[in-house]
């Protein structure tokens, strides 16, 4: 080979290279141009929900036994001074020594149940913030079964037969038909190979609330009471994998199909 041509063939392969380097330095740069408009996407829907959570803070509600649950498990915790620091900084110091009356009636707003929430997580951080959670969900739950005694009796009757995973199908088509009963939130069930899903569209528990986390875990105490009930004390993993706080569209929880105990 000619000292030309090996020198023409060095320059191709330079050339090369640096097409390379660009096209590698284009598609970093494009990604990079993607990671930020998705942050700003997500960015724009949780200003989107503030918003909306704050025009419709009262147009949707709990019951007000379930709301009560939640000051009551906070308040053997906490103590009462702490509820009431607790109300204050959830900005509804009316139930300061006033809690909601204690019925099934839908009269407790979303925005308080969000603000309630974001409180008791201003307070004691994520993890303290899950455990008040999970256990006024276990709570609510057993509450909420005790005011359609008939109801969870024939569901009871109906659950017996068949296999777990039988059970648990019908246990959460009742569960969701309660919850969509009992309070304003949607709730929808289905499922995949390995979980059933369950889906909230009006969610209490993060309503007025931005997060980089999931935030529900309310609702993953009433899942896992609910679960309980259904096996005759069994649990199973669950995880909340889309939030509306982190800007979804809705509260999408995983219930692992295979119990782990």
């Amino acid at each position: 080979m000619s000292e030309d041509k090996a020198k023409e063939k060095e320059t191709e392969a330079k050339k090369a290279e640096e097409a390379q380097a660009e096209e590698k330095k284009a598609e970093e740069k494009k990604a990079e141009e993607k990671k930020t408009d998705d942050k700003k996407s997500v960015e724009e829907r949780k200003a989107a929900k503030l918003e909306r959570d704050t025009r419709e803070a009262d147009k949707y509600f709990y019951p007000n036994k379930w709301a009560r649950i939640v000051l009551t498990s906070a308040e053997e915790v906490m103590g009462p001074q702490g509820v009431r620091s607790m109300l204050n900084m959830a900005k509804i110091p009316q139930y300061i020594d006033n809690y909601p009356p204690d019925n099934m009636k839908k009269e407790f707003s979303f925005g308080g149940v969000g603000q309630l929430q974001q409180a008791i997580w201003d307070m004691y951080g994520a993890r303290g913030a899950r455990v008040f959670a999970v256990r006024a969900g276990e709570q609510s739950f057993q509450v909420g079964l005790s005011q359609f005694k008939s109801v969870a009796t024939a569901a009871q009757v109906a659950m017996r037969v068949g296999s777990l995973e039988a059970k648990v199908k019908l246990g959460l088509e009742f569960f969701s038909k309660l919850f969509n009963t009992v309070t304003d939130q949607v709730v929808e069930v289905s499922e995949d190979e390995k979980h059933w899903i369950w889906k909230i569209t009006h969610c209490p528990v993060c309503w007025g609330r931005v997060s980089d986390e999931p935030v529900c875990y309310l609702a993953i105490g009433v899942l896992q009471a609910g679960l309980s009930w259904v096996t005759e004390g069994k649990k199973f993993r669950i995880k909340e994998t889309e939030c509306k706080a982190m800007g979804h569209e809705d509260c999408i929880f995983m219930i692992e199909k295979v119990p782990v105990e």
